[in-house]
């Protein structure tokens, strides 16, 4: 049974991932708890505000080991929405945040427009372009994900970025990649139904060593 790390810092659905990759036959092992357990997949969850869960991670001293991980191009590191902000340089949430500076960009606001409804709430329809290293997942373009986020990442490299979504007619990230074994979804597949677990699935089969 193939182990995959929770990173469990504190902000996060772990108890749905958590139950997500059972399901699917993984061994899911939280990060605090792994002791000698090895994996080559570690998962970023989160669900917050970017500045307290900077914080969390560095007083948990895991920013490092997560960038250490991804130095080793066998590893995958995914990001689920805001866990996949946090890849970036900074967040102007709340207040100008520094991220794990994985990819570079910044993370805004959705929107400031009085007139439109924060969080974005609702299953939408993610378009997903053609990648070299991770073209499998083109199978689910045009499919309808599941979103809640009040803030999107806008990577300065658009070849960081692989998929998009609409809110109000305008386009945002919605996956971005970094090298071969970084990538993010600002979407939640362990709460996207029987499609967001066929995606789960599918990153982690073809990232296993």
């Amino acid at each position: 049974m193939k182990n995959v790390i929770i990173v469990d810092y504190g902000m996060g659905n772990i108890k749905s991932l958590y139950n997500s990759l059972k399901f699917l036959g993984y061994n899911p092992v939280f990060y605090s708890e792994k002791k000698n357990i090895n994996s080559n997949i570690y998962i970023l969850p989160g669900v917050g505000a970017f500045n307290q869960a900077m914080k969390l991670i560095e007083e948990k001293k895991i920013s490092n080991n997560l960038k250490n991980f991804v130095k080793n191009k066998n590893n995958l590191l995914l990001g689920i929405c805001l866990g996949m902000q946090l890849f970036f340089e900074e967040s102007s949430e709340n207040f100008k945040t520094t991220g794990l500076g994985m990819i570079k960009g910044k993370v805004k606001k959705l929107s400031d427009n009085k007139n439109h409804i924060l969080p974005n709430v609702g299953w939408f329809e993610t378009n997903i372009k053609s990648d070299q290293t991770f073209g499998y997942l083109k199978k689910f373009d045009k499919q309808k994900f599941y979103y809640v986020h009040s803030y999107i990442a806008e990577p300065i490299d658009k070849k960081n970025q692989i998929a998009s979504s609409l809110y109000n007619g305008n386009s945002f990230c919605a996956m971005t990649i970094k090298n071969s074994n970084i990538i993010g979804t600002q979407f939640h597949p362990e709460k996207s139904s029987k499609i967001g677990l066929e995606f789960l699935d599918m990153l982690i089969k073809n990232s296993i060593n």
